[in-house]
């Protein structure tokens, strides 16, 4: 067989292995997504109960985790004079829901005490146009300093920047899928959100 045309053979052959290899891969991918229904935030190991909190809303009405069982719930950490992350953190939560089209329970847990007051909050809540769309939990310095630990984030202060995620929990409670919000955004939240309900609101199936 001439030179050429052994070429010519070899390298229809790699198209041929190439454009194989990429439809197993694919196909391969988009089936696991399929069947795993793999959640587009972090998943968190199983049954991790979210950190219980006593502490009181914009309007003074007491809030805690037990008030959102039966219901998926988000849960945030937040500042009212945040410039930049926390307002757009806010509106990622807001376009997940629209997206979703349901909403659920959303909690901003205040990460600066001192400046998140019971005004301040509602103030920021219409501003953001979260008015009954979102709680804050507000309440003492010492109050937060726990609810922050029992989540195992940052509060704010004047040499760092506090724990910017988002949690999703379930119907029981538990703690789902977290997010950095620097990954954050309005489908993948909306996906998990639809998923976890089209489970009848347990993390996993």
């Amino acid at each position: 067989m001439p030179v050429t045309r052994l070429k010519l053979v070899g390298a229809v052959i790699a198209v041929i292995a190439v454009v194989t290899l990429l439809v197993l891969i694919l196909s391969t991918g988009s089936g696991s997504s399929d069947q795993s229904g793999d959640y587009s935030g972090a998943l968190m190991p199983p049954n991790v109960p979210a950190a219980g909190f006593d502490l009181h809303d914009q309007d003074g009405r007491p809030i805690d985790l037990a008030q959102f069982r039966g219901h998926e719930a988000i849960v945030t950490f937040l500042f009212t004079t945040c410039p930049d992350i926390c307002p757009l953190t806010a509106q990622q939560i807001r376009g997940a829901m629209d997206q979703a089209g349901h909403d659920v329970p959303v909690v901003a847990i205040s990460v600066d005490p001192k400046q998140d007051t019971a005004e301040a909050a509602r103030t920021w809540l219409k501003s953001q146009h979260l008015q009954g769309r979102m709680r804050w939990a507000l309440g003492s310095q010492s109050e937060l300093e726990a609810t922050w630990k029992a989540w195992a984030v940052l509060g704010q202060s004047a040499t760092s920047d506090h724990s910017a995620y988002v949690f999703v929990l379930d119907r029981e409670g538990r703690r789902c899928v977290s997010w950095p919000v620097s990954h954050l955004t309005p489908e993948g939240l909306a996906r998990d959100l639809k998923l976890i309900r089209a489970r009848n609101g347990a993390c996993r199936a």
